[in-house]
């Protein structure tokens, strides 16, 4: 049976809520924590530490967000605001359904796996396929693609190595610009910012 504090329909109750879903398996711990942590760091952001009491009934999820917002300008990347804000709504639209109906049951996706049968089949057909004349006839060869790149080592803070393929030639300017957002798209903003998801969280 849940705890009364997930009934009162407040912060507390939310972050209560969170964890009684993983506790009974209505979500893994890999889906349901980035929630949670997003929720108890734009509670504590926008409110201070007294956060728990705050009303999430009746809470208006985007001018709270832009409030979150305006108080962390600098701080954070536009990617993990974006997280963010995609996370506190997810929370507080689980939390909220389950207040209307205590038996509401989350859904979460999930990749089914393919049966081993399957996989066997799939590789044997993969296996066999052989490219269309036309295919065969303008598909560069893998050696003549990889002969035209370059490796270039990038040391990571972590201590690894990175490798990018690039073109012998060099980049132009328009695929600079592009590989620059690319990466930046990648960055998962620490301590402070929320660390990243699991798949099945993030659809």
């Amino acid at each position: 049976m849940a705890s009364p504090d997930i009934a009162g329909g407040n912060a507390g109750g939310l972050l209560a809520f969170m964890d009684f879903m993983i506790d009974k398996g209505y979500g893994s711990a890999g889906a349901i924590s980035p929630w949670k942590s997003a929720a108890k760091q734009v509670f504590s952001t926008v409110e201070g530490d007294d956060f728990e009491n705050v009303d999430v009934r009746s809470l208006d999820i985007d001018e709270y967000m832009d409030r979150f917002q305006n108080r962390t300008i600098g701080k954070y990347s536009a990617e993990s605001l974006r997280a963010y804000r995609q996370r506190f709504r997810k929370a507080v639209e689980a939390y909220r359904a389950y207040l209307a109906d205590p038996n509401w049951r989350p859904s979460l996706k999930r990749t089914a796996r393919p049966k081993k049968g399957d996989a066997d089949s799939s590789k044997r057909s993969k296996a066999t396929r052989l490219p269309s004349p036309d295919q065969a006839a303008t598909s560069p060869a893998p050696s003549a693609l990889t002969a035209s790149l370059i490796a270039y080592p990038f040391p990571l803070k972590s201590g690894q190595m990175a490798q990018l393929h690039l073109p012998a030639q060099g980049l132009d300017r328009e695929d600079a610009d592009r590989l620059t957002h690319f990466l930046r798209a990648l960055v998962f903003d620490q301590p402070a910012q929320i660390g990243p998801g699991t798949a099945e969280e993030d659809e």
